[in-house]
């Protein structure tokens, strides 16, 4: 009987070495969780931003063809029913209502002549708040630029 002086011996990874492997894995997710997730409300404010732009170009649009502002956002996207109306070429919003980033709709106020203000709310969808429940407004969003 003769016996095989070389057997090969099979290597593989270790328990030890595998734990080690999850470990750096679940540490690199961490740092990049965290550094994500710190960014979303960053994202949303500019998207905010975007939004306020594209309303108020749509704003612009409707002084534009009927001579004033209208007197709420619905009239971006139906005809309103006065004279000052008549030439009216809308819908100059492709979506109505407009939400903000946390799902609530923008707030208009058109207070005469060529003022007036878009607002988001915030996370909180309350006037007032800090943090991400934090007003965003036409009038402040675009001078707090960085």
């Amino acid at each position: 009987m003769r016996i095989r002086p070389s057997v090969r011996r099979r290597r593989g990874f270790t328990l030890v070495e595998l734990m080690v492997v999850v470990a750096i894995i679940g540490l690199l997710a961490a740092v990049v969780t965290v550094n994500v997730m710190g960014q979303s409300h960053t994202a949303r404010v500019e998207r905010v931003r975007a939004d306020m732009r594209a309303i108020g170009d749509a704003l612009d649009l409707f002084k534009i063809a009927c001579g004033t502002y209208p007197q709420q956002l619905q009239d971006l996207w139906e005809r309103p029913s006065s004279n000052a109306a008549r030439k009216w070429a809308g819908p100059y919003l492709k979506e109505y209502p407009p939400v903000d980033p946390w799902g609530n709709e923008y707030v208009y106020q058109f207070s005469g002549g060529g003022q007036y203000e878009i607002i988001s709310y915030g996370a909180d969808g309350a006037p007032g708040g800090t943090d991400e429940g934090t007003d965003l407004s036409s009038r402040t969003i675009n001078s707090n630029q960085q």
